[in-house]
């Protein structure tokens, strides 16, 4: 019977309770309300496909090609959105909570949390340090900044070149307001130079690397504290506590993380080293656990206090026993065991991580799953794609072109047999 007889007939049948008690008759009338709107809302669905897609909401950040924009978010629906003359941080519509003016030729973002760090990728003199309300400090140097990084209590530290060597600094919103340094060391010898500086959550600890090509390649990592009133208190020589040296490798990535253990990325293993203060003495350093991965590293990202993310690349010289390329390991930062793999089988092209999942992508070909490896879902972008990443939830992306962002949302949809004739949706029972 069509769903309109059905609506007729049960008018009709009405018209049979004129009757009844009152009481029956409103139950009657109830029912039979009700049953008109699943016949009229339901019935007509009934042979159509449901299906969870990824779409556009509309919702939009344009820019120009050549403004190198780079977008961040932390487990929120809003996010920062840098481009070559100022940095704004945007609600989950995409309006403009606020924003501030800069002038950069080549626009980089160090981020931590809700803490960005803004300066130039190289040859740059200045650096901003926001938080979600907007500019906690500058600093401005004579010397070309080389690198810069900032920990997730703003504070920030800077590789300065000068005339005899390289400098490091560190400053709090506060040092930095009375043009003030809370940390300085320099480094005058020719061949060594700084790769990497990280600054634990507490304040109390700088790790730096330094590498050395006399008499073949080395680098080592020192381990001081930050503030002089520790240095004099523990007896120890500009803070020096500690250090490691890493024969015939390079130091690209290192951070603090939970219970101030300091990870060490190198171009041939990932180390953890754990620091624990001593009663009237020195602090301890102790490694607790060490992997040599058999592929090189393509990408890593380190995520809150507790987990290092890396996807493999080719396998290194010699080995046969290689993981697959393309695939994303996620080890936690405590003992070093994997939480999880997921394995996209192919050259990687773009990562991000948040919400305790991350995406993974070659090409316009995206994938995310959560950090145990369940695969959530799939999606395909129809132009050349600058950036993907999570907003406030895994079904709520940013996908970055190359002259606007847009919001996306996954969402169930129903479909007829002329639509995703480009792009499969995911089928639901």
């Amino acid at each position: 019977m069509e769903p309109g007889n059905v609506t007729i007939a049960l008018v009709k049948h009405m018209k049979n309770i004129k009757n009844m008690k009152t009481k029956t008759k409103i139950l009657i009338f109830v029912g039979i309300l009700t049953a008109i709107m699943v016949v009229q809302f339901f019935l007509p669905d009934l042979g159509q496909t449901h299906a969870i897609r990824i779409e556009p909401t509309g919702q939009t950040v344009s820019y120009n090609f050549g403004d190198s924009p780079s977008f961040h978010s932390y487990n929120t629906g809003f996010f920062f959105f840098l481009i070559r003359d100022g940095l704004t941080y945007r609600a989950p519509d995409t309006t403009v909570r606020w924003s501030a003016s800069l002038s950069l030729n080549h626009p980089h973002m160090v981020v931590r949390g809700d803490i960005v760090a803004v300066g130039e990728l190289r040859g740059g003199r200045s650096v901003h340090v926001f938080d979600t309300d907007g500019l906690l400090f500058s600093i401005d140097k004579e010397d070309t900044i080389l690198f810069f990084s900032v920990n997730e209590i703003g504070v920030l530290s800077v590789v300065v070149q000068t005339s005899t060597g390289h400098t490091i600094y560190a400053y709090t919103q506060q040092s930095a307001r009375d043009s003030e340094y809370i940390f300085r060391q320099r480094i005058t010898q020719n061949l060594q130079t700084p790769t990497a500086v990280e600054i634990s959550a507490d304040g109390r600890y700088i790790a730096v690397a330094i590498m050395d090509v006399f008499p073949r390649l080395h680098t080592t990592v020192q381990f001081r504290y930050l503030n002089q009133a520790d240095a004099i208190a523990f007896r120890v020589d500009d803070g020096l506590f500690s250090a490691e040296i890493f024969d015939d490798q390079a130091v690209f990535a290192m951070r603090f993380m939970a219970d101030n253990n300091l990870v060490v990325v190198t171009n041939s293993q990932i180390i953890c080293h754990r620091i624990t203060p001593r009663d009237h003495s020195v602090c301890l350093r102790e490694e607790a656990w060490r992997v040599q991965p058999q592929n090189l590293i393509e990408e890593l990202v380190f995520y809150g206090d507790r987990h290092v993310i890396y996807v493999t690349g080719n396998r290194r010289v010699g080995v046969t026993d290689a993981s697959p390329v393309g695939t994303v390991y996620v080890r936690n930062v405590i003992d070093g065991s994997y939480v999880g793999y997921f394995s996209l089988g192919r050259r990687v092209t773009h990562f991000s991580v948040g919400h305790g999942s991350f995406i993974v992508g070659s090409d316009r070909n995206f994938h995310a799953a959560d950090f145990r490896g369940n695969h959530l879902w799939e999606h395909n972008t129809l132009h050349e794609t600058r950036d993907v990443l999570f907003l406030g939830d895994t079904d709520t992306i940013l996908i970055a072109g190359a002259n606007r962002a847009e919001i996306h949302v996954r969402r169930r949809i129903r479909i007829n047999d002329f639509e995703h004739i480009f792009e499969p949706a995911e089928a639901v029972d």
